[in-house]
């Protein structure tokens, strides 16, 4: 391994002439934030500026040569000028792992520099000073990123939980509570719950409930990685030993679990001043199933088999934000260790930036890292590419937040217990899907169980006072927030790579991403009038119209990610009603005038319905009178060519089959179901 330099100064400047900085630069170093400096230089070389950085560091985009000469380890000649400047030490923002060199050096990554210094010294003059040197052709302010959550967690109330259910899947404790996963519309949950309103899981778990090959890196606090819950479904680096070294030479010690980027060292779930916020999100993607304890997971297997892997990759610490350096390091470690998918609850305030070209200059270390995680293949047989899902932002603001709104990831936005949006949640351009995301004045009355029930760390911690002081709930809790929108959607993803692995089916980066887009409930049809809810500050009706079209394609449904991944269309019906699914797009429009033989349907799912008579099909059209909500299969057989079968013995038609998958829901959109 190359010789990582820490000098009592920043190397870049060797080779680099103080003098240089008279030199005229050419038109492809200018960059819009130019009128923000009066020095020229900086002016030309800086990428963003000094709002929402953090103090006593700056990154440095470097000269191709400097950069191979650093590490080589050469430049200790020029010690005094770094002393001179009062840069007391440099390290590459993205680590050297002699695996994935080659591939992070045709990226440009080796180029990264973080420069620290005394946090006392003028960011922008210290960004002047360092901009002068010949060698640095980029200075970016180390922005900061917060979580998108309110960071407050609150216990579930006991007595409202149901003693273990048939109804239910698995036998988890807090699994009625769980509405986002299996909404029955019960009033303990919110005034206005509506039944339905969740993520159409529960069919699916019959299906797959994940596969440890799917390894899902949570870019965020720490989680607590020996959770009872979640602790056999935390990823282990198979090459580390805990041991104090670097055993598996990928350029960190002790990367058991993942990794503390912000404190570079080991995972800190339990520290001061963190909220659970990361142990919360990682609940929901891959909490344990079946297990007799806690709270469900989408992705989280059964009893402690199948369930897929989650990496901790640490990039806030207790009350701080993310630095653009520690996130652009995390998303590149993710890549380099089998992550399949990023989980990213975190942004910057919405209409900050407006267009990704602007986002890309701002963030140019952090874009580098993100377009290296969606070139990375790890479970190539399955997705080509990783996969970034991101939150929209909490700022109820009419466009989505970045890096969320990059074109490329899954922006994620939030629905409540009754299926409409949150109050909290950010809506417009840029914004993808919709998942739930929990809201405590659904109906406008007051009720935690509105929010996301989720693992929490098993000590309670002390509370920032800047988030009202006290201490966060522990073991299990409720939050709200897109971030727990976004690992709804990061766990249906999970589960749907999970099932497409399981049938053995490929996709690229863009067709997953359009199968999941595309696996949604219309929420547009109920976007009228107004819901009772909070504004942040007191109970109002929050107007409906102004999310018409902008919450994304729909609220994702699991069932039809599934669906889609077999190839198998669906249908809508109704409960409580003769249905009369009109069969033309899978039979053709000559479907009135076909002879069908047929109509299939597992005693189980008739069961599963409700469905009393037997289904049959009646000019082109499947008649079903189903009584309760579910999805079930239904193989429709019909002749082609006649009006009978042909055989040995008679001259006839041949027999056709179509296996489609009846969705039965209490509630029809305006649009009869149909995408």
């Amino acid at each position: 391994m190359k010789k990582q330099v820490f000098l009592s100064g920043a190397i870049i400047i060797m080779v680099a002439l103080m003098s240089s900085c008279s030199k005229d630069l050419p038109k492809s170093q200018e960059s819009s934030v130019a009128s923000e400096f009066e020095d020229e230089i900086l002016a030309a070389k800086a990428v963003n500026n000094a709002v929402d950085a953090a103090s006593g560091n700056l990154l440095v985009y470097l000269d191709e040569a400097v950069a191979d000469a650093i590490n080589e380890g050469n430049g200790r000649a020029l010690v005094e000028v770094y002393e001179a400047l009062g840069i007391k030490s440099m390290k590459r923002v993205f680590k050297e792992n002699p695996k994935t060199e080659e591939r992070a050096r045709a990226h440009g990554m080796h180029r990264w520099y973080r420069l620290d210094f005394d946090k006392e010294t003028d960011l922008t003059e210290m960004a002047e000073n360092v901009a002068r040197i010949e060698s640095v052709e980029r200075v970016q302010f180390n922005t900061i990123m917060h979580r998108a959550s309110d960071l407050r967690s609150y216990p579930v109330n006991k007595t409202d939980v149901q003693t273990r259910s048939d109804d239910l899947p698995w036998d988890d404790y807090y699994l009625d509570m769980q509405w986002n996963y299996i909404n029955t519309g019960s009033a303990k949950i919110s005034a206005t719950a509506k039944a339905g309103e969740d993520i159409d899981v529960k069919d699916a778990w019959a299906l797959c409930t994940g596969d440890p090959d799917v390894i899902v890196a949570i870019i965020d606090e720490g989680v607590q990685y020996d959770h009872p819950d979640l602790a056999a479904n935390m990823w282990v680096n198979p090459d580390e030993v805990e041991d104090g070294t670097d055993s598996d030479g990928n350029g960190f010690v002790d990367d058991i679990h993942g990794y503390n980027f912000i404190d570079d060292g080991a995972i800190d779930a339990l520290g001061r001043y963190n909220t659970g916020h990361a142990t919360h999100i990682a609940g929901t993607i891959a909490a344990v199933n079946n297990n007799g304890i806690g709270v469900c997971g989408i992705a989280g297997g059964n009893n402690g088999t199948g369930g897929i892997r989650i990496m901790s990759c640490q990039v806030f610490s207790g009350g701080d934000g993310a630095y653009s350096s520690d996130i652009a390091a995390a998303v590149k470690y993710a890549a380099d260790n089998g992550a399949v998918i990023i989980s990213c609850s975190l942004g910057a305030s919405a209409g900050a930036i407006t267009s990704d070209s602007q986002y890309e200059r701002y963030y140019s270390a952090e874009t580098e890292a993100y377009d290296y995680f969606k070139e990375t293949s790890n479970l190539p047989d399955v997705l080509e590419g990783g996969l970034g899902i991101f939150a929209a932002g909490n700022d109820a603001y009419r466009m989505c937040s970045y890096p969320g709104a990059i074109s490329s990831n899954i922006a994620v936005t939030s629905f409540a217990s009754d299926g409409l949006p949150a109050w909290y949640t950010n809506y417009g351009n840029g914004c993808n899907i919709a998942a739930p995301g929990g809201e405590y004045y659904t109906g406008g009355e007051y009720n935690i169980n509105g929010g996301i029930l989720s693992t929490m760390p098993t000590e309670p911690i002390e509370q920032e006072p800047y988030y009202g002081g006290g201490y966060s709930t522990a073991e299990y809790g409720m939050m709200q927030g897109t971030s727990m929108a976004t690992p709804h959607m990061t766990g249906v993803a999970a589960l749907t790579l999970s099932y497409a692995k399981q049938l053995g089916k490929h996709f690229t980066n863009e067709e997953f991403k359009s199968l999941l887009l595309t696996s949604v409930d219309d929420i547009n049809p109920q976007l009228t009038g107004s819901k009772r809810t909070t504004n942040g500050y007191s109970i109002t009706s929050l107007s409906l119209t102004r999310f018409q079209g902008k919450m994304g394609t729909g609220k994702i449904n699991t069932w039809k990610a599934f669906m889609q991944v077999e190839g198998t269309p669906w249908l809508v019906a109704a409960t409580d009603e003769l249905n009369e699914v009109d069969l033309s797009d899978y039979f053709s429009e000559a479907a009135s005038s076909l002879t069908y033989t047929s109509v299939e349907i597992s005693e189980e799912d008739l069961l599963k319905v409700g469905v009393q008579e037997a289904p049959e099909v009646v000019d082109g059209k499947l008649q079903i009178y189903p009584t309760q909500p579910g999805n079930i299969k239904v193989v429709i057989k019909a002749i082609a060519g006649g009006t009978r079968l042909g055989s040995s013995s008679q001259m006839g038609g041949m027999e056709i089959t179509k296996t489609i998958s009846l969705i039965v829901t209490d509630s029809l959109a305006s649009n009869g179901g149909w995408l």
